[in-house]
């Protein structure tokens, strides 16, 4: 009998150590590699010391009103963690004198752009999800906005993820936010268009987190394939 349970124990160990990590918290969310999750807390006070490094998986922002989550192109990372004070990129660097957090993430070639991403660019295929925790009651509304190269006008997606990112009763799920997130669909260049983040288009991008008492979201990013 012993023999027997061991053998099942390490049957059961083997398939284990076969199924993708998901130890992150996301569940089996993710139907492709597992990339990155973080998580934004909405806090009722701002923070004080500085959050630029990149050793951080979490964002702070208000709890009630606007923050700006300032995005830049590299590998997964949150460069700067603090939403109220000066923001600083991956690499220590203050972008302009613009206040913020800062998440750095590639452009992902897994959207239906018009204004694709730029070659040679880091780049990748991944699709993104939107959990909303904490007390239910909590919801936020997340754009994409880019500032123009002169730096006159900020320019916001039509597409939000208002009704997607609310804290419902019952049971946290996920909600597939991939064009939301990592796209703008503005009038561009005098017509309607789609641009993926990072391309020419704008000079700044950025998510406008609209909270309205929502303490905890999570944002996981899981490998896709494109075609």
């Amino acid at each position: 009998m012993t023999g027997t349970k061991t053998a099942i124990l390490g049957l059961v160990c083997a398939v284990a150590g076969a199924m993708p990590l998901f130890a992150q918290g996301v569940g089996n969310q993710c139907e492709g590699k597992f990339l990155f999750k973080m998580n934004i807390i909405g806090v009722e006070r701002g923070k004080n010391p500085p959050m630029n490094n990149t050793n951080r998986k979490t964002i702070f922002v208000q709890l009630f009103g606007q923050s700006d989550i300032l995005l830049t192109q590299g590998p997964f990372s949150v460069c700067d963690g603090n939403s109220w004070d000066q923001a600083y990129d991956c690499n220590g660097d203050p972008i302009g004198n613009l206040t913020g957090s800062v998440f750095q993430l590639p452009c992902n070639l897994n959207v239906p752009a018009d204004i694709t991403c730029v070659a040679g660019s880091v780049s990748a295929c991944y699709d993104v999800y939107f959990r909303a925790l904490g007390t239910p009651g909590g919801n936020v509304t997340i754009t994409t906005c880019g500032e123009l190269a002169d730096g006159t006008m900020r320019v916001c997606s039509s597409e939000t993820t208002a009704g997607l990112t609310s804290r419902n009763n019952g049971t946290p799920t996920f909600k597939k936010v991939t064009n939301q997130l990592t796209s703008i669909v503005a009038l561009i260049n005098g017509k309607i268009q789609r641009t993926a983040l990072f391309t020419d288009a704008f000079q700044q991008f950025l998510w406008q987190y609209d909270n309205q008492g929502l303490r905890n979201g999570m944002i996981v990013f899981c490998g896709a394939e494109c075609d």
